[in-house]
């Protein structure tokens, strides 16, 4: 393909989308320098491709008489390169307020909600932009002040996939004095957005007082971001295919063994994780705050523990591994304590039964029941049964130890926690299934023992 027309900084389109050099182009056209000298360099090269190029413009309904004229401007440019125009009207204003978004953020919403649209409808797979190497030191700068990680730090991309193909930015390596050169030595009209003089907004801001600076330090500071940029997307790219391998060769499900994740890189281990909640979550993701309350939740260890994640999402520690997963619904069970008689007492709040009999009489009804043996001598009073209160001790080895701790030593499952009964006389908890019973109350002889059958159904 000619390159004779086409700028030394513009990379062309099948290298950035992977696509074969005839597939139709969406061109996001504002009237700007950057998307007018975009629009005329690909209309250019669509006539040695034979690509089909399209442009679409989005009236933000920001500035009046101003926004008509540029969308004017585009109608004109567009038709003197014989290109098709697609415009929208929005209330931009109206839109972020109703969703709570900064007009930065709503405006670019919908620009990209527009530019899928008509990919859809007109089955065109490359949408590109007019990013360049000034707008990509903006945004590092940006990312800067924010406090990025690695990924931030990379500067924009020159292609990323989208739901409807690729986003593709042919002049990302040129810098603003190169456009405006190519506009000036093709005679270009374009225009000029009046709020890009407003330093309320952030990026205007960066663009008018500190990226001056920078030049003045180094005349190649543009460019040298760029090349800053890619050089950490190399190493940003390589750590992402550790974070694979790791995923990949020591998941189990969506756990990791916490020996793992304690004896790994942090580098790797945090885009590890970002991955398995992006698979569980369907696409959310992680912030830098719970990836560091997840390491350390493994870095303890400790049995049942759990951190909050987003949209319902948790971490916890379970038979020595990290756990991501859905938030399980408690089950609210209603307060109970009823006395227990011999034979069948059901409990409604927990649907389970506990069963009392004494060793000529009972009977193993359950083959999944717990049976306790308990001395029959050693019971005060009347058996009891009730929910788990805060603060509930027995007496072991000796000791009085705490209910809670014991259920956590003995990696009782968080959702059976709340069911079993805790059984009592006169002195306190006799016992509770599956996990204790009082020091002295175990039968030394079955013969002189009531017999506790508990089962939940």
């Amino acid at each position: 393909m000619s390159n004779a027309n086409l700028p030394v900084g513009f990379k062309q389109p099948p290298l950035l989308s992977g696509l074969d050099g005839s597939e139709a182009i969406l061109v996001g056209f504002s009237g700007g320098a950057d998307s007018t000298a975009l629009l005329h360099i690909l209309s250019r090269y669509s006539k040695d491709s034979g690509c089909r190029i399209c442009a679409a413009h989005i009236n933000h309904g920001i500035r009046g008489e101003e926004a008509d004229r540029d969308e004017e401007f585009c109608r004109v440019f567009a038709n003197t390169l014989g290109i098709e125009l697609f415009v929208l009207h929005a209330d931009v204003p109206t839109i972020a307020k109703q969703s709570g978004e900064s007009i930065e953020t709503a405006a670019r919403r919908v620009r990209y909600d527009y530019f899928a649209k008509i990919m859809r409808e007109q089955n065109i797979k490359i949408l590109a932009t007019a990013h360049n190497a000034n707008d990509n030191l903006e945004t590092l700068i940006f990312n800067i002040a924010r406090g990025s990680g690695l990924g931030g730090m990379c500067g924009i991309p020159d292609s990323r996939p989208t739901e409807c193909g690729v986003v593709i930015r042919p002049i990302l390596s040129m810098e603003k004095s190169e456009i405006l050169e190519y506009c000036e030595k093709n005679s270009l009209d374009f225009v000029t957005d009046s709020t890009n003089t407003d330093t309320d907004y952030t990026r205007n801001l960066i663009r008018a007082k500190i990226i001056p600076i920078m030049q003045e330090i180094n005349s190649g500071a543009v460019k040298n971001a760029q090349r800053t940029c890619e050089n950490l997307r190399e190493d940003s790219l390589c750590l992402e295919s550790m974070a694979g391998w790791f995923v990949e060769e020591l998941r189990d499900g969506y756990a990791i063994e916490i020996e793992k994740i304690s004896g790994s890189p942090a580098s790797v281990v945090n885009r590890a994780l970002i991955r398995l909640f992006d698979e569980i979550s369907g696409g959310k993701t992680l912030e830098q705050t719970h990836l560091n309350s997840l390491k350390e939740l493994a870095r303890k260890g400790v049995p049942h523990s759990s951190v909050s994640l987003p949209c319902e999402f948790e971490g916890v520690i379970e038979s020595g591994k990290l756990w991501l997963r859905k938030k399980a619904k408690k089950e609210a069970i209603d307060y109970y304590e009823t006395e227990l008689f011999d034979g069948s007492n059901f409990i409604s709040q927990t649907n389970s039964e506990i069963v009392i009999g004494n060793s000529q009489n009972a009977k193993n009804i359950y083959k999944k029941s717990t049976i306790l043996y308990i001395d029959s001598a050693k019971i005060r009073g009347t058996l009891k049964a009730r929910q788990r209160r805060a603060g509930d001790r027995i007496r072991l080895g000796g000791m009085s130890k705490s209910v809670k701790k014991l259920m956590c030593d003995k990696k009782i499952p968080l959702e059976l926690r709340e069911k079993l009964p805790v059984i009592c006389d006169e002195d306190g908890i006799v016992a509770i299934p599956l996990l204790a019973t009082r020091d002295g109350a175990v039968a030394k002889n079955n013969s002189n023992a009531t017999v506790i059958q508990f089962y939940l159904h």
